[in-house]
């Protein structure tokens, strides 16, 4: 609901203060995107939304006529512009569709794989484009010397700051 919505924009302020990434997403017609604090967040610049039709992502279901595509109009915003680059794509209409009614609505809550892996695939782009990870990297690397979490302790074994167990 209204506090729900209120506070994901207050986290979203919050990472984008901090220099982080945000993504929200909401069917595309939703009310939502027409709240105060949203519309003021959609107004900042770098942020962006972004239609994605869900059937451009591989979203099917079954009915009495076979496999068929699940349209589902959905609303991505983020200040990340390789995500929404990734994310939007609206249906060329080149296949059928399945109407979300009779229980289908649940499983279509469900984001499909290539939904997933577009998400990361802009992460990534992004992160790149940020110098935060270089050319095919996948992650960060880090000296022991550096690491905040994991210590050295003098018999060449890592403890957890926060438990003292060995790891």
């Amino acid at each position: 609901g209204q506090k729900h919505l209120d506070f994901c924009i207050t986290v979203y302020e919050k990472q984008i203060e901090n220099g982080l990434y945000f993504l929200h997403e909401h069917p595309f017609s939703a009310r939502s995107w027409k709240h105060p604090r949203m519309i003021k967040l959609l107004e900042r610049k770098g942020v962006r939304k972004v239609r994605g039709d869900m059937c451009e992502f591989g979203m099917t279901q079954t009915d009495g006529t076979g496999i068929g595509s699940i349209k589902k109009e959905t609303g991505f915003a983020s200040h990340a512009e390789s995500i929404t680059d990734q994310l939007s794509r609206v249906c060329k209409g080149n296949h059928r569709h399945i109407q979300l009614m009779g229980g289908r609505e649940k499983a279509a809550q469900i984001y499909p794989d290539k939904l997933c892996r577009a998400i990361i695939k802009g992460l990534v782009m992004q992160m790149e484009k940020d110098n935060r990870i270089g050319m095919g990297e996948i992650g960060m690397v880090m000296s022991c010397d550096d690491c905040e979490l994991n210590q050295l302790d003098n018999n060449g074994q890592f403890w957890d700051d926060m438990s003292g167990e060995v790891l």
